[in-house]
């Protein structure tokens, strides 16, 4: 999978600005920082005998407002090996930088545009709502629209992002398992508000995981439910370019049940991509089951399953028939007294690596202070057991955050 290149930033940044600030009363303008993420992690390099510290740094920073007409302009920065890019950027290039020096600088992160969006509201009287939007829009089937949505407490799973996916998918770092398939690209959304805990979605779009500017479109249908114990989420879309004869189809379903204080099942279930043409196999499904075990405030033990599919936002992840399998014992809860503990672990199948079976166990602590919630977690990579015994261990230490 290919790094999304961020759309120019200084144009459009600039009329994006200057749109803001010319809309007078129609927009109360606001700058809010959608999401911090701070991590930092050692691992022992067997081949130098040096233990070096990697970090990853990402945030989102949205420009918007209004409330007929809504605008939104959504910057993101991400640095997967912050050290290194501090390296790159510092200083000038001498005259004898090679064009691989010249290709490094101009690969440098740097804050891009990841969204820009302009919602016309309850269009008619009536709740539905009309987008425009550039970028990135929406995940599907990741849980955390019916937080935002209708205000339900985050029930997503652990197994998703860079803190357990550092790798990426199909070794870039810059992608990771989230959800089952994201909108991305130039097109328009409607919305509708079918009652105080449903929404509907339509989405008709450019998409840019075909191609830049190339005329490849793609639809999707969208509804979520939430029943409160119950909460529903399904999809289903397609994509018509000229390199598949019949289009592209995908679909998907999120299901998450809590009757009680005893337990929780939450599940995802879904095709990102399949091709009529071919034939439909299980590397074609995406797959998440998770149960969970509910102690009250005492804490709660998770059980992860994840089939990998074959394709992943339109691109092959080289990953298909690989399996997760997390376990997750936690005391505490970090919602309610602001901290929390336990140990978690992983165990790997990825049947086209050099080590198709990986394990892993570590203790962790999370507590928030000032607004900012700390993680610090002792990795021990059991299987394979490295030549030097101290190289099992992989200290961690993470800061994230929400305004």
């Amino acid at each position: 999978m290919h790094r999304r290149a961020p759309v120019p930033l200084l144009p459009i940044a600039a009329l994006g600005l200057a749109f803001f600030a010319s809309a007078g009363p129609l927009f109360g303008a606001n700058v809010v920082v959608d999401n911090l993420e701070l991590v930092s992690y050692g691992n022992y390099d067997e081949a130098t005998g040096k233990f070096p510290v990697t970090s990853r740094l990402a945030f989102d920073l949205s420009v918007g407002g209004g409330e007929k007409f809504a605008g939104l302009i959504r910057l993101n920065f991400l640095s997967t090996q912050v050290e290194s890019d501090l390296a790159t950027l510092q200083g000038t290039l001498p005259s004898t930088a090679s064009l691989v020096d010249v290709i490094t600088r101009a690969n440098a992160p740097g804050l891009g545009i990841k969204t820009v969006a302009v919602t016309a509201k309850r269009i008619g009287g009536l709740p539905l709502d009309a987008e425009y939007f550039l970028g990135n829009l929406d995940t599907f089937c990741n849980g955390d629209d019916f937080v935002t949505l209708f205000g339900a407490a985050p029930f997503a799973t652990e197994l998703r992002g860079p803190l357990v996916y550092p790798e990426g998918i199909a070794l870039n770092p810059t992608v990771s398992w989230d959800g089952i398939y994201s909108v991305y690209g130039t097109g328009a959304r409607l919305g509708w508000r079918t009652g105080d805990r449903s929404h509907v979605y339509f989405y008709v779009y450019q998409d840019s995981n075909l191609g830049t500017g190339t005329g490849d479109w793609s639809s999707d249908l969208r509804g979520l439910v939430d029943f409160g114990a119950i909460k529903l989420e399904s999809f289903a879309g397609g994509s018509w370019d000229p390199s598949h004869a019949y289009g592209l189809y995908r679909g998907g379903l999120l299901f998450h049940v809590a009757p009680g204080n005893l337990g929780e099942f939450f599940a995802q279930v879904g095709v990102p991509e399949w091709d009529p043409t071919t034939t439909f196999g299980v590397n074609d499904i995406f797959f998440l089951f998770e149960p969970r075990v509910d102690f009250g405030s005492s804490g709660q033990l998770a059980l992860s399953v994840f089939y990998h599919p074959a394709y992943y936002q339109q691109k092959a992840t080289g990953e298909g028939g690989s399996l997760d399998v997390g376990f997750n014992l936690r005391f505490g809860q970090l919602a309610d007294s602001g901290m929390q503990g336990g140990v978690e672990s992983y165990l790997k199948f990825k049947p086209v690596a050099t080590h198709p079976l990986t394990a892993s166990l570590s203790p962790y602590y999370e507590a928030i202070l000032s607004g900012v919630a700390w993680s610090f977690k002792l990795g021990m990579n059991l299987f394979p057991f490295p030549s030097t015994w101290y190289g099992i261990f992989q200290p961690f230490v993470g800061v994230k955050t929400s305004f």
